[in-house]
């Protein structure tokens, strides 16, 4: 009897080993990733609409229209009586303001081409609501993509910029959303975009690079939400398909938070996510 009792101690002491043992297992085997994929494919390319919007349309003297493959088009005054002067290839006045302003541009990129970094090939429409010029400061300006493509995603929102000095913008996406017809991605956030290189070359947005600090939410392909939040300004470099270093705290919804990381600066799409204590490697796309 005896005897009897402590194998049965030993076998639920033993069950208990194992169920603990299991669990921590499937603590450690964090994988979702899907999120942190999803989180990405929209960040790395709302983030790029104001810098391109900011070399594409806009210096000192007003709107510059320009002779690669995508084309300003200027839509007129939002209100009042007058058309701004098309042949011009400056649109403003001495005070600052454009003509007649507020004014709305449109970027059309038409069927398509490849953007500077050699991978992404953009078509599609970006409508620049605006104002002043893009030089006066807490200016905001509205941007809303329609029918904007970049390879075989779709974005459309709305980004609203402002800039608080000639190197940052504040930005807000509203209403974001990232499709290739087969699954769809809800994307919001508030940023703050600092430009650390093409300072000097406005009308070349090539050799533009900007850090990105902030945070944003979303619902994955699956409907499961998340959040995140930069620990270490994330690098985006227009050269670029993808986010080149930086880190971030992503959570989503039923799972613990991960931080990700972007990596050392190599413009690659290998990125990885820290769980539980273990590292994943994964790709940005």
């Amino acid at each position: 009897m005896k005897k009897n009792i402590i194998i049965s101690a030993i076998l639920i002491a033993s069950s208990f080993i194992t169920l603990n043992s299991c669990k921590k297992k499937a603590e450690d085997a964090d994988g979702e990733t899907q999120s942190v994929v999803d989180n990405s494919i929209c960040e790395q390319q709302f983030m790029a609409i104001a810098p391109v919007v900011n070399e594409k349309g806009i210096n000192q003297a007003g709107i510059k229209k320009t002779t690669s493959c995508d084309s300003w088009t200027i839509l007129g005054a939002v209100s009042g009586t007058n058309t701004p002067n098309v042949s011009s290839d400056t649109i403003v006045n001495a005070n600052g303001y454009y003509q007649n302003g507020p004014v709305s541009f449109l970027l059309d990129y038409g069927t398509g081409c490849i953007s500077f970094d050699g991978l992404s090939f953009k078509s599609g429409i970006i409508k620049i609501t605006t104002a002043k010029r893009w030089s006066a400061f807490n200016n905001i300006v509205t941007i809303e993509l329609q029918t904007y493509k970049v390879n075989n995603v779709t974005y459309t929102g709305q980004v609203r910029i402002s800039k608080p000095d000639s190197v940052t913008f504040s930005m807000e996406i509203v209403n974001g959303h990232c499709t290739n017809g087969s699954w769809n991605i809800d994307y919001a956030g508030n940023k703050t975009i600092k430009q650390m290189a093409g300072f000097n070359t406005k009308n070349n947005e090539s050799d533009d690079v900007i850090a990105i600090t902030g945070n944003s939410s979303g619902v994955n392909r699956e409907g499961k939400a998340f959040t995140t939040n930069i620990t270490s300004a994330l690098t985006k470099k227009s050269n670029c398909k993808w986010i080149t270093s930086g880190t971030l705290d992503l959570t989503p919804e039923g799972f613990k938070t991960r931080t990700v990381d972007y990596g050392a600066g190599n413009c690659d799409d290998d990125a990885t996510y820290t769980v539980n204590g273990q590292t994943i490697a994964f790709k940005l796309k």
